[in-house]
């Protein structure tokens, strides 16, 4: 059985023009898909973070996703809202994509907000990762990891998010991939794989705690003294 976050949504997509999404929207569609929001992110963060702040990066893109004001927003192309018809879903979900690959770029200069260890949330003294799958989710977790960050995503939109090529070019190039039709051929040579996608192993939001190096901190504890 499916967790929440990745069930598909069977919400009728509106006809003709989308309309434009404001604040109380896109804070509706935060909370009802609050937890697909980050799985996107966390799958789409570059593996080199780390899997416990990938976790954190990943909830605190998912936080920041939300318009700034409560002016109306610019009207959200009608192929990005998916299957499910939801604006603010495809207004959130275009702002995560975004930033979770700004996260993955290389820097230059002065590093993004995104590509900073958050400042919320913050956990001290413990680390948090997703539950270890089997053998299958670790091979596509290795898999992944040898991909590009827009390649991820692609993935992820194909996978998890069931959009076809065409869509998936649209999200891209608006999240400001500069070869979207290459990201797409290089997530071609990775299979498919929805239902490892949707699983535990993935699941940024059903997380295992443990301490962080006890050995150093008794160190310097004794240092202290």
């Amino acid at each position: 059985m499916q967790s929440q976050d990745v069930a598909q949504r069977h919400a009728p997509a509106s006809a003709g023009q989308p309309a434009p999404v404001d604040l109380e929207q896109a804070e509706a569609a935060l909370v009802e898909h609050y937890p697909r929001l980050v799985r996107i992110a966390y799958l789409v963060l570059p593996p080199g973070l780390g899997r416990s702040r990938r976790v954190l990066t990943a909830h605190s893109l998912a936080q920041r996703s939300l318009p700034s004001g409560r002016g109306q927003q610019p009207v959200i192309p009608a192929q990005a809202s998916g299957e499910d018809g939801d604006p603010g879903y495809a207004f959130l979900r275009e702002r995560v994509l975004t930033t979770a690959l700004e996260a993955a770029r290389p820097r230059k200069g002065l590093p993004r907000l995104s590509q900073l260890p958050p400042l919320l949330p913050q956990v001290w003294g413990l680390k948090l990762f997703p539950r270890s799958g089997g053998a299958d989710e670790l091979a596509l977790d290795q898999r992944l990891s040898a991909l590009s960050g827009p390649a991820r995503a692609a993935y992820v939109l194909r996978g998890l998010e069931q959009l076809p090529d065409a869509d998936i070019r649209e999200l891209l190039t608006a999240a400001g991939v500069d070869d979207p039709g290459g990201a797409l051929a290089q997530a071609n040579g990775v299979p498919t794989q929805p239902a490892l996608l949707a699983s535990a192993e993935f699941d940024p939001c059903l997380l295992q705690a443990r301490p962080t190096d006890l050995m150093r901190r008794r160190q310097h504890s004794k240092a202290a003294l």
